[in-house]
């Protein structure tokens, strides 16, 4: 396997109330085993006489990653001690992800190789490519399913291992936190934190095997909106 990456991190220190901290990566990720996610003992290969015929992007490649991170202590001096436990303290914070994502391999579903093995390939046979789809339609047929064919018996596929990515996800978490100081060596905060904060729905990768009822329909998602209160003390 091998991973090459450009990099870019810009950050700004807590001053004036405001610390924020972004990355951004380009990245390519190959190996030649299925299940690289998983950790694959090396022997999850299509073609035991072909290594390369799995060599590809790994499971978990996302070619483009962004992050940002901030946090906002919000202004605010009071000399009124009850004033000061009330309104000071209060921090504002923020998480965003955006990244492509994740491949998926186009398989027959059948052991036409005849080799015993299971994750044969499929062959292409025309334009995957759908133009125009509405978010229904893309959870329905993500791709053209009339452009892949089951192997010709006696190969293993003329397709390639993660040769397609699913939709690409983004994310923002935010919270907002406060702080009391109840006595010198105690310390507790009020956490009220928000996953997921515009219910942006993050659709995983379609079925990618031909056998499938399901093939190239999307049927899994991340977690919707998430609210969370907490409190938690220090000493």
């Amino acid at each position: 396997s091998n991973y090459n990456a450009l990099q870019v991190t810009f950050q700004k220190r807590l001053s004036k109330g405001f610390s924020i901290l972004g990355n951004f990566t380009w990245s390519k990720s190959i190996d030649d085993v299925q299940g690289s996610a998983n950790k694959g003992n090396g022997v999850d290969v299509t073609n035991p006489f072909n290594h390369r015929l799995d060599r590809g992007p790994s499971d978990y490649n996302t070619p483009f990653v962004f992050n940002f991170s901030g946090l906002w202590a919000l202004p605010g001096v009071y000399s009124n001690p009850v004033a000061r436990f009330v309104l000071g303290g209060w921090n504002l914070s923020s998480i965003i992800n955006i990244q492509s994502g994740f491949p998926f391999t186009i398989t027959s579903g059948v052991d036409n190789a005849r080799s015993g093995g299971s994750g044969q390939h499929s062959d292409i046979v025309g334009n995957p490519n759908l133009a125009n789809q509405s978010e229904n339609a893309m959870l329905n047929q993500y791709l053209n399913k009339a452009a892949f064919a089951a192997n010709a018996l006696g190969t293993f596929g003329d397709l390639g291992r993660n040769t397609y990515y699913g939709p690409g996800r983004a994310n923002w978490d935010s919270g907002l936190h406060k702080s009391f100081a109840i006595r010198e060596r105690l310390q507790a905060q009020f956490r009220f934190e928000i996953f997921n904060t515009l219910n942006h729905a993050n659709f995983g990768i379609p079925a990618g095997a031909m056998s499938s009822a399901n093939f190239l329909r999307i049927t899994t998602a991340a977690d919707p909106r998430i609210l969370q209160l907490a409190l938690r003390f220090s000493w």
